[in-house]
């Protein structure tokens, strides 16, 4: 008897063990985001103001976005653009472009929607924290960039169809040389290639900073057109 429960104390050990080695093992993935979530960049009603320009040109009139609510992280974000504000030919492919995205990348939690007013809505999710942004923009799931990691780390997503779409840092200089309205800032510089597959983009390239998060965005599409964001997080200066 004594031999058969040491047997069975020695089995339920190695199981207990082989879970804990799981566990740690699922914890330290690389969509796996940490670090404190209630911080200054996502506090309810924070706003970020973004400025648009297109191949090159003048800046288009603005718009921002709002931290609509904070769950542990999980932040919602709202935005609103009067698209009778921009030139006919943006807006049209706007109106064109869009769909094709989401209908190939199947994102989860954004929604938009234009009023016959001509009234741009658009509601998404991001994962926030002090150590990095994830999103779900690829199938529903996590692709996360972390502030912490140096050149050449690869970021990856598998798609559902078995696809593996790869971001990478390709510049991170640890100086404050990124301009930031009146100062410089330190960022990291991520690069994605889409597949030849994206009916709209060829590439997106975008840098984030510890502090202010996303702070720049340039979108290259198939057919020439380079699309550039411009994110201020004023309230924290």
């Amino acid at each position: 008897m004594k031999a058969i429960i040491k047997k069975s104390g020695t089995v339920m050990f190695i199981l207990m063990a082989l879970f804990a080695m799981h566990a740690c093992k699922k914890e330290s993935g690389p969509n796996v985001l940490g670090g404190e979530t209630n911080i200054p960049l996502t506090q309810k009603d924070s706003v970020t103001d973004i400025y648009f320009t297109v191949n090159g040109g003048g800046s288009l009139p603005g718009a921002t976005i709002k931290v609509l609510s904070n769950d542990n992280g999980m932040v919602t974000y709202g935005a609103t653009v009067d698209l009778n504000a921009y030139p006919d030919s943006v807006v049209n492919n706007l109106v064109t472009m869009v769909p094709q995205l989401i209908t190939y990348y199947n994102p989860k939690d954004l929604t938009w929607s234009i009023s016959p007013s001509g009234v741009l809505s658009v509601q998404f999710k991001l994962k926030i924290t002090s150590e990095g942004i994830q999103n779900y923009f690829v199938d529903g799931k996590p692709w996360t960039v972390k502030y912490a990691d140096g050149v050449g780390t690869d970021y990856t997503v598998t798609r559902d169809n078995g696809d593996v779409l790869t971001a990478t840092i390709t510049e991170k200089t640890g100086q404050d040389d990124w301009p930031y309205s009146f100062w410089n800032i330190k960022t990291s510089k991520v690069e994605y290639n889409a597949p030849a597959s994206d009916p709209v983009l060829s590439k997106v390239t975008f840098r984030v900073n510890h502090k202010f998060g996303l702070v720049y965005l340039k979108a290259e599409g198939k057919d020439g057109r380079v699309v550039e964001l411009d994110l201020f997080a004023w309230f924290l200066l």
